[in-house]
Parts: structure tokens; C-alpha cells; sequence
């Protein structure tokens, strides 16, 4: 073997050693590229998952909020405030329904051994929200110094009575 053999032998050799390496280079890539379009399309799978379940938990916590709200309305409409409003001029005074509810089957009196206090409408049955009784709560020598004055009515259901009193001085 000539030496221009030799060297055309080295070349052949050199120039498949690296056209095998480029072949598996190329190989490599490829592989590396159908690993990158399966984990974009993963992605896009998680992606798709995730924006369901944020939608999902956006609205799970809308309703948990509205619920807390209607929750918090009913706790706060059963607060118990005071049913009652009493207001005077002189003698004479404004009982006021300041609920929302009609008091049904009304009694106004006085605690104690006194005749104090004077209705103007002896015939009180129900009394609606915003509706008032009116009295005269009018002393004399013989009446105590402070007189306290006693509102009940009732449950036309259950005949349950409430009551709520104030003192008159």
C-alpha cells in the first residue's frame, strides 16, 4: 500500500467515524425533540387541569362567600335588640313597635300599687311595626317615686308571653 492508500484509508475511515457520529447526533436530537413535544403537550394537558380547577375553587369560594353572607344576615337578624321605643313630652308618651315583627295581643300596665298611666285606646290587640301606643303617665302625692311600666304580648300560636319593661320616673 502506497502512502496516497493510506491516507485515502484514513480519510474513509475519519469520514464514516464522523458520519456515524453525526447520524447519532441527528438520532439524539430527534429523540430530543419528540421529549420536548410530549412535555409541551403534558404542559398544555396540566395547564387545561389547573385553569379547571382554579375555575372550580373560584367558584367554590364565591358561593362559600355568599353563604357566609346569608349566614351572617340571619345571625344578624336574630340579634336581639330592643323591641320598643319610648318617647314623652309632659305627661304624655309614645310607645313605638321598633321590630319587624307585629306584637299581637298587647297589654301596657304598671308594676306596683299605683293608677299612673292612662290609655288612650284600652282596646290594644295587635301592634304593627312602626305603630305606636299612647299614654299619660300622670303622679300623684300618693304615687311612688318611680314607676315601672310593663308591655307584654304574645305568641298567638303558642299563647307565649314577652315582656318588657322601663321605668317611669
Amino acid at each position: 500500500m502506497d502512502q496516497s492508500n493510506i491516507i485515502n484509508l484514513g480519510l474513509l475511515l475519519v469520514t464514516a467515524v464522523g458520519a456515524c457520529i453525526t447520524a447519532w447526533q441527528a438520532l439524539d436530537a430527534r429523540r430530543a425533540r419528540d421529549d420536548a413535544l410530549g412535555a409541551r403537550d403534558a404542559a398544555r394537558e396540566h395547564e387545561t387541569v389547573a385553569l379547571r380547577a382554579s375555575v372550580d375553587s373560584a367558584s367554590a369560594a364565591a358561593r362559600s362567600a355568599e353563604a357566609l353572607e346569608k349566614r351572617n344576615a340571619i345571625e344578624l337578624s336574630k340579634l336581639t335588640t330592643e323591641p320598643w321605643s319610648l318617647s314623652n313630652i309632659g305627661t304624655k308618651y309614645d310607645l313605638r313597635n321598633v321590630s319587624k315583627d307585629v306584637m299581637h295581643v298587647v297589654s301596657v300596665d304598671e308594676l306596683g300599687v299605683g293608677n299612673d298611666i292612662t290609655l288612650f285606646d284600652d282596646d290594644l290587640q295587635d301592634v304593627g311595626p312602626g305603630e305606636s301606643i299612647c299614654f299619660d303617665y300622670s303622679k300623684t302625692l300618693a304615687s311612688p317615686a318611680s314607676t315601672t311600666l310593663h308591655v307584654s304580648w304574645g305568641d298567638p300560636l303558642t299563647g307565649d308571653r314577652t315582656f318588657w319593661r322601663r321605668t317611669l320616673s
